[in-house]
């Protein structure tokens, strides 16, 4: 049966957008899982976010990233829970939390490097098609995961 998302043209682009991005989160999820990675991939934004920042505050992660601070918060409270992140209070303003990555955080870091490397190179590879439009490139992108998934292509590489 043809894709009607795909016959839908531009008028189905939201709706295509997020069935390719729950295809990668779950891909993603597939990969880590096979690398005995315990992280869920919808962290990634802030837990990488702090890793590139050393230190951050909520504020800072929400302007960073341009999310909805309930979103900033549930993801710094799941990264918490994980024993990921901690934080202390700022010194100069009480109201301030300061976030950072705790040595387990570290650790899990240094093990995703590699892994990150891999995705990014794959990804990369998938979405510089020579399509002319997003549409017709979405196209080009769902075709090849058609061919083979996102998650067998990359722990090919690993």
């Amino acid at each position: 049966m043809q894709d009607k998302l795909q016959e839908y043209g531009e008028l189905g682009l939201g709706s295509r957008l997020k069935r390719l991005s729950e295809y990668l989160m779950k891909e993603t999820q597939l990969i880590y899982n096979a690398c005995n990675i315990d992280f869920d991939p919808y962290l990634f934004p802030v837990f990488k976010f702090i890793i590139d920042h050393e230190v951050a505050t909520t504020t800072m992660i929400q302007e960073g990233l341009q999310f909805t601070q309930p979103a900033i918060t549930q993801s710094l409270k799941k990264l918490s829970d994980r024993k990921l992140v901690t934080y202390k209070t700022d010194k100069a303003d009480k109201r301030k939390k300061l976030f950072t990555l705790t040595p387990s955080g570290k650790k899990l870091h240094q093990n995703m490097v590699p892994v990150w490397k891999v995705i990014d190179e794959q990804v990369k590879w998938l979405t510089e098609g020579s399509s002319t439009g997003l549409t017709r490139h979405l196209a080009h992108i769902e075709n090849q995961f058609k061919e083979k998934s996102l998650s067998k292509r990359i722990l090919e590489k690993l």
